[in-house]
């Protein structure tokens, strides 16, 4: 009975089930359309490039927005339509400009949800419930991704890229519905800066989109990076940036190079199923772990699946690069390995973070965390286009090994010296 009231308490989340699974199948279909057409890697690296581009922007000008209008459903729906609209239109496009223009649309439009569901998270449950309902958002739209996936996959099977759109195009239009039906404004609203305030919601929204709903342009200057070089925070932001600089050194040329190795658009859609299907799987997990094993310990042994799925990749590209099944084959091993790993790290690192900020200080730090993390993601995509155009897909896959393991280098500097701090205290 509970689980029933609990369910029907949550009923206005069940947007965030098609539109992640619109969006993500949009983004996940368009470098395999822009490959069927001639393009290259280094095309694919720019659309991912402009996508992340728009989505920093994005977070900025709805987290604006939310404040001037305090609007929840007429964002939502107004997204949804963007992103179904978007969808059907790569349908009727057949140009590598055109393919940009939507990856960059799709990233602005699917980053305008994540600020209004957590004030609707704050708004529509007690306080004391937000962690669980911020768990449970994530959940859904974690499922979300993976029928989009599943959806991909088998649609694939027997039509092309183009009309998958149309596919993503309708879950779109059905969250525009669920959203109509469920979503209702509350009475009262918060405004969009009590999201700083809150360490439940940060937490859990940091650990997939960490620019969704903070300010990264705004919140984030050049003397705020000075005063943080002499400090350890530092360490941590640095580690935070080469992590995501090294994951698009990875995922980024990922999809090209499965194709460059014949693998089909439909077991290209399973790779990335079963990637999503295991955070989906491993997610509930993280918090018991780092309740057992420590920040500092787990904060280090996640590197450990990271490291050895990008060393998988290395070995495929070497390897396997003319062998379809067996690069398929070893991509599974690698999306498992590195995705357990990054939610055992963003879970820790996220908690790390917030545990770090000292009173007053909030705007600024989280400012230059999300700055430089967006920095790592932005360099990483068109820094994987280049390289893998240039030298390889194995030395591509090298080089996020290494600065991964900078990354690991320089976070496992920063425990050691918050040791001393409190042995100090």
């Amino acid at each position: 009975m509970q689980a029933s009231v609990s369910l029907t308490s949550r009923k206005w989340s069940w947007y965030l089930v098609p539109l992640n699974a619109s969006a993500s199948g949009l983004s996940t279909i368009i470098p395999i359309y822009m490959l069927a057409l001639g393009g290259q890697v280094r095309e694919v690296a720019v659309a991912m490039f402009l996508s992340n581009l728009a989505m920093t922007l994005g977070a900025v000008f709805w987290g604006r927005l939310i404040d001037a209008m305090h609007w929840r459903k007429t964002i939502i729906g107004l997204c949804s339509v963007a992103i179904a609209i978007t969808c059907a239109a790569m349908y009727f496009v057949s140009s590598m400009p055109s393919l940009m223009l939507l990856s960059a649309l799709i990233g602005f439009f699917s980053v305008g949800a994540a600020p209004v569901t957590n004030l609707l998270v704050m708004e529509k449950s007690r306080k004391e419930e937000w962690l669980k309902t911020f768990s449970w958002t994530s959940l859904i739209s974690a499922a979300g991704l993976v029928i989009a996936m599943v959806a991909g996959y088998l649609w694939l099977m027997q039509h092309d890229a183009q009309s998958y759109a149309l596919i993503c195009s309708a879950m779109a239009i059905s969250s525009l519905a669920l959203t109509i039906i469920f979503v209702k404004d509350p009475p009262a609203t918060l405004e969009h800066k009590a999201i700083a305030k809150s360490h439940a919601a940060l937490v859990d929204r940091f650990k997939h989109l960490p620019m969704m709903f903070l300010k990264p342009v705004s919140d984030f200057s050049l003397s705020k990076l000075q005063a943080s070089l002499s400090r350890k925070e530092f360490l941590f932001f640095a580690a935070t940036g080469l992590f995501f600089l090294s994951g698009n050194l990875l995922y980024t040329p990922y999809t090209p190079f499965l194709k460059s190795g014949g693998v089909t658009d439909s077991q290209v859609f399973l790779a990335y199923t079963i990637l999503h299907m295991s955070k989906v799987f491993f997610l509930p997990f993280n918090y018991g772990l780092i309740a057992a094993g420590g920040e500092e310990k787990m904060g280090k042994v996640a590197y450990i699946p990271r490291m050895f799925g990008i060393v998988l990749a290395v070995a495929a590209a070497f390897l396997f690069a003319s062998d379809p099944s067996s690069m398929l084959m070893m991509t599974l091993a690698v999306f498992v390995a590195a995705e357990v790993g990054f939610s055992l790290w963003s879970t820790t690192t996220t908690s790390s973070l917030f545990n770090m900020i000292p009173n007053g200080r909030a705007g600024s730090v989280l400012g230059v965390n999300s700055a430089i993390t967006g920095a790592g993601l932005l360099v990483g995509s068109i820094a994987a286009g280049e390289v893998a155009a240039t030298f390889g897909y194995g030395i591509t896959f090298a080089l996020a090994v290494g600065f991964l393991g900078a990354s690991f280098a320089l976070l496992s500097k920063y425990f050691r010296k918050l040791v001393v701090l409190k042995a100090v205290a």
